[in-house]
Protein backbone atom coordinates (compact mmCIF):
# COMPACT_ATOMS: atom_id res chain seq x y z
CA UNK A 1 0.00 0.00 0.00
CA UNK A 2 1.36 3.43 -0.92
CA UNK A 3 2.18 5.54 2.08
CA UNK A 4 0.85 9.07 1.97
CA UNK A 5 2.62 12.13 3.31
CA UNK A 6 2.39 12.39 7.09
CA UNK A 7 0.47 15.38 8.43
CA UNK A 8 3.04 17.90 9.75
CA UNK A 9 2.89 18.19 13.56
CA UNK A 10 2.30 21.60 15.13
CA UNK A 11 5.23 23.97 15.56
CA UNK A 12 7.07 24.25 18.87
CA UNK A 13 5.41 26.85 21.12
CA UNK A 14 5.56 28.45 24.56
CA UNK A 15 3.66 25.59 26.22
CA UNK A 16 6.15 23.04 24.92
CA UNK A 17 9.07 25.13 26.16
CA UNK A 18 7.46 25.41 29.60
CA UNK A 19 6.97 21.65 29.97
CA UNK A 20 10.49 21.05 28.72
CA UNK A 21 11.80 23.23 31.55
CA UNK A 22 9.58 21.38 34.03
CA UNK A 23 10.79 17.95 32.88
CA UNK A 24 12.79 17.15 36.08
CA UNK A 25 9.66 17.59 38.21
CA UNK A 26 7.60 15.58 35.75
CA UNK A 27 10.12 12.73 35.92
CA UNK A 28 9.61 12.55 39.69
CA UNK A 29 5.87 12.32 39.08
CA UNK A 30 6.45 9.57 36.52
CA UNK A 31 8.57 7.56 38.95
CA UNK A 32 5.79 7.77 41.56
CA UNK A 33 3.32 6.48 38.98
CA UNK A 34 5.65 3.62 38.02
CA UNK A 35 5.97 2.58 41.66
CA UNK A 36 2.18 2.60 42.02
CA UNK A 37 1.83 0.35 38.97
CA UNK A 38 4.52 -2.05 40.19
CA UNK A 39 2.84 -2.23 43.61
CA UNK A 40 -0.47 -3.19 42.00
CA UNK A 41 0.88 -5.84 39.63
CA UNK A 42 0.47 -9.09 41.53
CA UNK A 43 0.86 -12.13 39.23
CA UNK A 44 4.43 -13.03 38.43
CA UNK A 45 5.10 -12.63 34.73
CA UNK A 46 4.72 -16.06 33.14
CA UNK A 47 7.57 -17.57 31.17
CA UNK A 48 6.36 -18.74 27.74
CA UNK A 49 6.76 -22.48 27.33
CA UNK A 50 9.41 -23.62 24.90
CA UNK A 51 6.88 -25.78 23.06
CA UNK A 52 4.62 -22.83 22.22
CA UNK A 53 7.44 -20.46 21.29
CA UNK A 54 9.07 -22.99 18.95
CA UNK A 55 5.79 -24.31 17.49
CA UNK A 56 5.89 -23.20 13.85
CA UNK A 57 2.08 -23.08 13.75
CA UNK A 58 1.86 -20.62 16.66
CA UNK A 59 0.99 -16.96 16.14
CA UNK A 60 3.94 -14.97 17.50
CA UNK A 61 2.84 -11.49 18.54
CA UNK A 62 5.05 -8.77 20.01
CA UNK A 63 3.75 -6.50 22.78
CA UNK A 64 5.61 -3.18 22.71
CA UNK A 65 4.87 -1.40 25.95
CA UNK A 66 4.55 -2.01 29.66
CA UNK A 67 3.60 -5.57 30.55
CA UNK A 68 2.65 -4.36 34.04
CA UNK A 69 -0.27 -2.22 32.85
CA UNK A 70 -2.17 -5.05 31.07
CA UNK A 71 -1.64 -7.18 34.20
CA UNK A 72 -2.44 -4.52 36.82
CA UNK A 73 -4.86 -5.01 39.69
CA UNK A 74 -5.65 -8.75 39.39
CA UNK A 75 -4.22 -11.72 41.26
CA UNK A 76 -4.78 -14.38 38.58
CA UNK A 77 -2.77 -14.28 35.36
CA UNK A 78 -5.78 -15.64 33.45
CA UNK A 79 -7.63 -12.37 34.18
CA UNK A 80 -5.02 -10.10 32.59
CA UNK A 81 -5.37 -8.42 29.22
CA UNK A 82 -2.45 -10.43 27.84
CA UNK A 83 -3.88 -13.82 28.83
CA UNK A 84 -7.43 -12.95 27.76
CA UNK A 85 -6.25 -11.63 24.41
CA UNK A 86 -4.05 -14.67 23.78
CA UNK A 87 -6.88 -17.07 24.64
CA UNK A 88 -9.44 -15.26 22.47
CA UNK A 89 -7.21 -14.99 19.40
CA UNK A 90 -5.96 -18.57 19.81
CA UNK A 91 -9.55 -19.85 19.90
CA UNK A 92 -10.56 -17.75 16.89
CA UNK A 93 -7.54 -18.79 14.86
CA UNK A 94 -7.45 -22.42 15.98
CA UNK A 95 -3.72 -22.39 16.72
CA UNK A 96 -1.33 -21.69 19.61
CA UNK A 97 -0.53 -18.09 20.53
CA UNK A 98 2.79 -16.83 21.92
CA UNK A 99 3.65 -13.37 23.20
CA UNK A 100 7.11 -12.14 22.21
CA UNK A 101 8.85 -9.37 24.15
CA UNK A 102 8.89 -6.44 21.76
CA UNK A 103 10.76 -4.10 24.10
CA UNK A 104 9.19 -1.11 25.74
CA UNK A 105 8.67 -1.41 29.46
CA UNK A 106 7.22 1.80 30.86
CA UNK A 107 9.20 3.94 28.43
CA UNK A 108 8.65 6.94 26.23
CA UNK A 109 7.81 6.26 22.62
CA UNK A 110 11.28 7.45 21.60
CA UNK A 111 12.99 5.06 24.01
CA UNK A 112 10.76 2.21 22.85
CA UNK A 113 11.67 2.90 19.22
CA UNK A 114 15.36 2.54 20.03
CA UNK A 115 14.81 -0.66 21.98
CA UNK A 116 12.56 -2.13 19.30
CA UNK A 117 15.41 -1.84 16.81
CA UNK A 118 17.83 -3.54 19.16
CA UNK A 119 15.51 -6.40 20.16
CA UNK A 120 13.68 -7.11 16.90
CA UNK A 121 12.67 -10.66 16.05
CA UNK A 122 10.44 -12.37 13.53
CA UNK A 123 6.82 -11.95 14.61
CA UNK A 124 3.45 -12.31 12.92
CA UNK A 125 2.06 -9.05 14.34
CA UNK A 126 2.87 -6.31 16.84
CA UNK A 127 0.70 -4.50 19.39
CA UNK A 128 2.03 -1.08 20.42
CA UNK A 129 0.64 0.00 23.80
CA UNK A 130 2.58 3.06 24.93
CA UNK A 131 1.78 6.49 26.29
CA UNK A 132 1.89 6.48 30.09
CA UNK A 133 5.38 7.99 30.25
CA UNK A 134 4.72 10.46 27.44
CA UNK A 135 1.53 11.66 29.11
CA UNK A 136 3.17 12.28 32.48
CA UNK A 137 6.28 13.83 30.90
CA UNK A 138 4.07 16.07 28.73
CA UNK A 139 5.80 14.95 25.54
CA UNK A 140 4.91 17.31 22.72
CA UNK A 141 2.68 16.19 19.87
CA UNK A 142 5.64 16.82 17.56
CA UNK A 143 7.96 14.49 19.48
CA UNK A 144 5.25 11.87 20.04
CA UNK A 145 4.39 11.76 16.34
CA UNK A 146 8.03 11.60 15.26
CA UNK A 147 8.88 8.88 17.79
CA UNK A 148 5.80 6.81 16.99
CA UNK A 149 6.49 7.08 13.26
CA UNK A 150 10.00 5.68 13.75
CA UNK A 151 8.70 2.97 16.08
CA UNK A 152 6.06 1.87 13.58
CA UNK A 153 8.64 1.71 10.79
CA UNK A 154 10.78 -0.59 12.93
CA UNK A 155 7.87 -2.63 14.27
CA UNK A 156 6.70 -3.24 10.71
CA UNK A 157 10.14 -4.54 9.78
CA UNK A 158 11.03 -6.77 12.71
CA UNK A 159 13.15 -9.73 11.69
CA UNK A 160 13.00 -10.63 8.00
CA UNK A 161 9.31 -10.05 7.18
CA UNK A 162 6.83 -7.16 7.23
CA UNK A 163 4.50 -7.43 10.22
CA UNK A 164 1.06 -5.85 10.67
CA UNK A 165 0.87 -3.44 13.62
CA UNK A 166 -1.91 -2.34 15.97
CA UNK A 167 -1.52 0.96 17.82
CA UNK A 168 -3.49 0.86 21.06
CA UNK A 169 -5.05 4.05 22.39
CA UNK A 170 -3.89 5.54 25.70
CA UNK A 171 -6.32 4.89 28.59
CA UNK A 172 -8.10 7.80 30.34
CA UNK A 173 -5.38 8.04 32.98
CA UNK A 174 -6.97 11.03 34.70
CA UNK A 175 -9.77 8.78 36.02
CA UNK A 176 -7.50 6.33 37.83
CA UNK A 177 -6.54 6.62 41.49
CA UNK A 178 -2.90 5.80 40.68
CA UNK A 179 -2.55 9.00 38.65
CA UNK A 180 -1.30 12.00 40.66
CA UNK A 181 -4.23 14.19 41.67
CA UNK A 182 -2.61 17.48 40.78
CA UNK A 183 -2.88 18.36 37.13
CA UNK A 184 -5.49 15.74 36.20
CA UNK A 185 -7.17 18.13 33.78
CA UNK A 186 -3.80 18.63 32.13
CA UNK A 187 -3.32 14.86 31.97
CA UNK A 188 -6.77 14.39 30.42
CA UNK A 189 -5.96 16.89 27.67
CA UNK A 190 -2.55 15.31 27.09
CA UNK A 191 -4.10 11.86 26.64
CA UNK A 192 -6.54 13.35 24.15
CA UNK A 193 -3.80 15.17 22.22
CA UNK A 194 -1.55 12.13 21.93
CA UNK A 195 -4.42 9.82 20.95
CA UNK A 196 -5.53 12.27 18.26
CA UNK A 197 -1.94 12.46 17.00
CA UNK A 198 -1.79 8.65 16.83
CA UNK A 199 -5.03 8.52 14.84
CA UNK A 200 -3.68 11.08 12.36
CA UNK A 201 -0.37 9.26 11.96
CA UNK A 202 -1.99 5.85 11.47
CA UNK A 203 -4.39 7.35 8.93
CA UNK A 204 -1.58 9.05 7.02
CA UNK A 205 0.64 5.96 7.01
CA UNK A 206 -2.11 3.62 5.87
CA UNK A 207 -0.21 0.50 6.96
CA UNK A 208 -1.26 0.22 10.63
CA UNK A 209 -4.47 0.03 12.66
CA UNK A 210 -5.53 2.21 15.61
CA UNK A 211 -7.70 0.66 18.33
CA UNK A 212 -8.99 3.13 20.94
CA UNK A 213 -8.91 2.15 24.59
CA UNK A 214 -12.43 1.14 25.68
CA UNK A 215 -14.37 3.38 28.08
CA UNK A 216 -13.66 1.85 31.52
CA UNK A 217 -16.84 3.38 32.95
CA UNK A 218 -19.17 1.16 30.92
CA UNK A 219 -21.01 -1.83 32.36
CA UNK A 220 -19.85 -2.95 35.78
CA UNK A 221 -16.18 -1.97 35.41
CA UNK A 222 -16.52 1.13 37.58
CA UNK A 223 -17.30 0.32 41.21
CA UNK A 224 -17.07 3.83 42.64
CA UNK A 225 -15.12 7.08 42.51
CA UNK A 226 -11.70 6.16 41.05
CA UNK A 227 -12.42 2.52 41.93
CA UNK A 228 -12.56 -0.06 39.15
CA UNK A 229 -12.91 -3.79 38.71
CA UNK A 230 -9.58 -4.32 37.00
CA UNK A 231 -10.63 -7.77 35.89
CA UNK A 232 -13.48 -6.15 33.98
CA UNK A 233 -11.20 -3.43 32.57
CA UNK A 234 -8.80 -6.09 31.27
CA UNK A 235 -11.75 -7.96 29.79
CA UNK A 236 -12.87 -4.81 27.95
CA UNK A 237 -9.34 -4.05 26.73
CA UNK A 238 -8.79 -7.57 25.42
CA UNK A 239 -12.23 -7.55 23.78
CA UNK A 240 -11.36 -4.31 21.96
CA UNK A 241 -8.03 -5.61 20.66
CA UNK A 242 -8.98 -9.20 19.82
CA UNK A 243 -11.10 -8.64 16.67
CA UNK A 244 -8.49 -6.44 14.99
CA UNK A 245 -5.60 -8.68 16.00
CA UNK A 246 -7.44 -11.73 14.68
CA UNK A 247 -8.29 -9.92 11.46
CA UNK A 248 -4.76 -8.77 10.66
CA UNK A 249 -3.36 -12.21 11.46
CA UNK A 250 -5.95 -13.78 9.14
CA UNK A 251 -5.16 -11.32 6.36
CA UNK A 252 -1.42 -11.73 6.76
CA UNK A 253 -1.53 -15.55 6.78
Amino acid sequence: MTRSTTTPPPRRGASELFWSAARPVLRLQLEQFRRAIRAGTFPAAPDPTTDVVTDVSADRVAWVGSTASPRFGVVDEALTTLSRLAATVSAARGRPFAWVDGGGGVLTVGEAAARCAAESADVDATVVALGFSDVLLMTSVRDWTAGLDVLLDRARRTGTVLSPVIVGGIPPMDRFRQTPRWGRERIRHQVQRLNEASVRLVRDRGDCVFVPFPDPDVGDARLGDELYSWSRVHQLWAAALAPELTRILDEDA
